[in-house]
């Protein structure tokens, strides 16, 4: 908003004329005004002291760039630096009800409807042609299919990221390895020291000094993992056991929750990654705990950013607090064909989002949908084709907040009833599963998986198809190098889970 209602203008001859007619008197170049800001010209390039109608800051700007950013000062006006969260959520409340425009199930629907009609199918680069044309403009323009497979685009990036972190340090820059990611800073007290981009904006952000010399400790706690702490505390009565390392010991646990054998185990994806934990880090902690008869779960960073409601939901399941429950017998079942309501409920509903299947079994209660199985032809490696019967049951998941007893089995009743099958196989995340679900619907333990990896990218796990060898070659990497070291050379890093637990279903 503006602060000052009154400005002065010096006239000059594009000016003067239209002045003289506001205030209907005689004016002479270079004469000085005092006037009331509404009757200034919005393209007016008179200084303003304007305030930030969301964290007060002030400021001085162009009349014209505050009319540019209001609307001609028909809504707020928001700083540099809260324009991006504050005013683009403000908005799309305003609009739309929700902080982003796609979570809108009429606009969602809406953007489906007409990719469809436009490309005819859901998202636009499913469409071949629109792929190979992206891929081909990116070729010309960056030398590689992907953009973030260009070294020289994702090293601008990340020096654009170290400059404007370093500024926030006020402390000297001396120097940045590329090889180890390190930057070397000279603090107030004259210390060289060496640091990182995450160190510095976990300190800067719990005030903490940055220098590691002056401050080498560093006390602070992962915003995300208070507020996962905060979370169990607001749902459980219970003891809650924080950051203790008696339980397996050396190795602590962030949460344990004694009465219920319960713990939680906060993963960031960059401390998380294979410079800094081996590939078997997260199923030694898993098994250690089993040993203990206590069940981990294994909170990762990027579900918690952009999948809370679901973990959250995952939670309250774990600690028995599910605050909504239906009998299966008041559902009804029915087979899907709608793919729309099916990938729109298991990205809304399920960790690993939406997968493909042939087979989509749904539970209606007063004709909404609460609980769905998708069950599909098995999946196999090394392009093995599966042979006739042979299912592999994908997902299963209920409504957010809801636990639909008795669900899992009618469903799966209802395809051993309605579908011939040689075989059908399953797998439970270690992350965040025992399988016991699959032996109450009459599955057979097989055997355990290896940990799995991913790419941590952009601070999200990418699943590790997307960055096989022959697709790194056509993307213009060498071809006497591995997938590992292409990948490693442009400084993306794997990350393991847990592993998985295999069972099958024979007739």
């Amino acid at each position: 908003m503006l602060i000052r209602k009154d400005v002065e203008i010096r006239l000059n001859n594009r000016n003067l004329k239209y002045y003289s007619n506001i205030l209907n008197k005689k004016l002479k170049i270079n004469d000085i005004i005092v006037i009331d800001i509404l009757l200034v010209s919005k393209g007016s390039h008179v200084l303003v002291e304007v305030e930030c109608d969301c964290c007060g800051n002030k400021k001085e700007m162009l009349y014209k760039t505050y009319n540019k950013y209001t609307q001609n000062g028909s809504e707020l006006y928001f700083c540099t630096k809260c324009v991006k969260d504050k005013k683009t959520k403000y908005t799309n409340n305003e609009k739309y009800g929700v902080n982003v425009p796609l979570q809108n199930k009429k606009v969602f629907e809406k953007f489906l409807k007409t990719n469809m009609e436009r490309y005819g199918v859901l998202y636009p680069l499913q469409n071949q042609e629109i792929l190979e044309k992206r891929n081909k403009t990116n070729l010309i323009l960056y030398g590689t299919k992907n953009v973030s497979c260009n070294v020289d685009v994702r090293e601008k990036q990340n020096l654009t990221r170290i400059k404007n972190c370093v500024l926030k340090t006020n402390h000297k820059f001396i120097n940045y390895d590329k090889d180890s990611n390190e930057i070397t800073l000279l603090c107030e007290n004259g210390h060289e020291y060496k640091t990182n981009v995450v160190n510095i904006y976990n300190r800067i952000k719990y005030n903490v000094n940055v220098c590691t010399i002056c401050n080498p400790i560093g006390h602070y706690f992962s915003d995300v993992e208070t507020k996962l702490l905060e979370f169990i505390k607001e749902n459980y009565d219970g003891e809650i056991i924080e950051n203790s390392r008696n339980i397996i010991n050396p190795y602590e646990l962030d949460i344990y929750l004694p009465e219920l054998k319960l713990a939680f185990e906060f993963n960031g994806v960059y401390w998380h990654n294979e410079l800094y934990k081996d590939k078997n880090y997260h199923l030694m902690k898993t098994e250690s705990c089993l040993e203990k008869g206590i069940q981990l779960i294994h909170i990762w960073e990027d579900k918690w950013n952009y999948k809370q409601d679901i973990v959250k939901s995952m939670i309250l399941n774990k600690l028995v607090k599910t605050p909504n429950k239906i009998f299966a017998r008041k559902t009804q079942i029915k087979e899907i064909n709608d793919n729309i309501l099916v990938r729109n409920f298991l990205e809304t509903n399920h960790l690993q989002g939406f997968v493909g299947s042939s087979v989509k079994l749904g539970l209606f209660y007063e004709n909404e949908l609460v609980s769905l199985m998708t069950i599909g032809k098995k999946r196999n490696l090394m392009k093995s084709k599966s042979q006739e019967g042979e299912y592999e049951l994908l997902r299963f998941c209920t409504k957010l907040n809801i636990n639909v007893i008795g669900g899992a089995s009618k469903l799966f009743k209802y395809f051993l009833k309605n579908y011939s099958f040689t075989e059908i196989t399953t797998y439970a995340d270690r992350s965040h599963s025992q399988g016991n679900l699959y032996e109450t619907l009459g599955f057979e333990f097989v055997s355990k998986t290896p940990p799995n990896y991913y790419y941590v990218v952009d601070g999200v796990r990418k699943h590790r198809f997307g960055f096989r060898k022959d697709v790194l070659i056509k993307e213009g990497y060498d071809v006497n190098t591995t997938e590992h070291e292409i990948m490693l050379k442009r400084k993306i890093y794997r990350i393991y889970d847990s592993g998985s637990l295999k069972f099958i279903k024979l007739p």
